[in-house]
């Protein structure tokens, strides 16, 4: 039951938990500035009815619960900044600047929430963003100042508040400068990190894939023969190495050229890559050797794939790179439940792709 309750109010995506825990933290802040409100109300430090502090209450959280709403039903997402930040920022500056009207003194307590309002743009705010609604909070004093001077004079010592008015500006001064700095150091850190990702995926991609044909590396792929094994070992499933060797593939670099027999590697890794299911793994085992991994399945059903393989390179049309060009593939087939070892079953399709060979090449060998 707890759990259904906190994937309701959180969700089980993890940004969006972040989000929603951050907006709680803030919604329990606010609620400080409330009580406190209710306490001016309580000590007749307001200038009007309880009543009239109960509205401005009810429409402040009324649009605080909407955005909580608009953020927890994931619609926020579709915004730059998805917590909805200077939205929230805004909405609380407007009724903290109402609260700043309504007293009759001691104006200056009410400016310090501002401070805790502001610190909660230092993560999400750019320096633009952070000085648009500094600038807000602090004309907005000044409106309120003005017309309290222009319309209710006997409410205000208009000296004392612009006294107030020129620190609580200073101060929101020095705020943005260490706002834009932290938000700089953010951007920084954020960018620094991307970078190291990019290079963690390109130093995985370096380590896993074959720079040329875009197929798997030897090591990767001894790798997930390893973790075949094991499933193989656990749920009793077999599966069947499909060892590939290009036919006379030094003739075609000495009468063609290496660029033209990195085109026929290319384009034969493509063959292997439509040929054999998402579940299977195709690897550049060195040179112009392949070799396929096709997992939960048994020879009879894998000679399919070979064949295809097979028949599509002796079909492919190479005419355009290099009339007169024709390649064909001999392939050693051989399944691990035959043998019970990764040595011995890559031995197998090995011998069985030389014997291929012997036997004319452009043919596959299973037994």
């Amino acid at each position: 039951m707890l759990v259904e309750i906190k994937d309701l109010i959180f969700t089980t995506d993890p940004k969006q938990a972040l989000r929603m825990s951050r907006q709680l933290a803030a919604l329990a802040a606010l609620m400080l500035f409330t009580i406190a409100s209710i306490y001016f109300s309580y000590s007749n430090m307001l200038k009007s009815a309880d009543i009239l502090l109960l509205d401005i209450n009810l429409i402040f959280w009324a649009g605080l619960l909407l955005i909580t709403l608009v953020i927890r039903s994931g619609i926020s997402q579709r915004f730059p900044d998805p917590s909805m930040t200077m939205v929230q920022m805004l909405w609380c500056s407007i009724y903290i600047l109402t609260l700043i009207y309504l007293l009759n003194d001691w104006r200056s307590i009410a400016l310090m929430p501002y401070f805790a309002i502001l610190s909660f743009g230092y993560f999400r705010l750019d320096f633009k963003e952070f000085l648009a609604v500094t600038v807000f909070c602090v004309f907005g004093y000044l409106f309120v100042i003005i017309y309290l001077y222009v319309n209710e004079p006997l409410r205000i010592h208009f000296d004392k508040e612009m006294v107030q008015l020129l620190g609580f500006a200073m101060t929101c001064a020095v705020m943005v400068y260490t706002g834009s700095a932290v938000n700089n150091l953010r951007v920084g850190f954020r960018e620094r990190n991307d970078q190291l990702a990019e290079a963690l995926r390109l130093n995985t991609r370096l380590a896993t894939t074959d720079d040329l044909t875009g197929l798997y590396t030897r090591r990767y792929l001894m790798n997930m023969l390893s973790n075949q094994k094991a499933l193989s070992e656990r749920d009793d499933s077999d599966f069947v190495i499909l060892f590939a060797d290009l036919d006379h593939f030094k003739h075609i670099n000495d009468s063609f050229g290496h660029y033209i027999g990195d085109i026929v590697l290319k384009n034969f890794a493509d063959i292997i890559r439509t040929s054999i299911r998402e579940i299977d793994y195709g690897s550049r085992f060195g040179g112009e050797e392949f070799v396929v991994l096709l997992v939960n399945t048994d020879i009879e059903q894998s000679k399919n794939i070979a064949e295809r393989i097979r028949h599509s390179l002796e079909h492919f049309n190479f005419s355009d790179v290099a009339p007169g060009l024709h390649v064909t593939v001999s392939i050693g087939m051989a399944s691990y439940k035959q043998y019970n070892s990764i040595q011995e079953t890559l031995m197998t399709a090995d011998n069985r792709m030389y014997l291929a060979k012997e036997q004319g090449r452009n043919k596959i060998v299973s037994e």
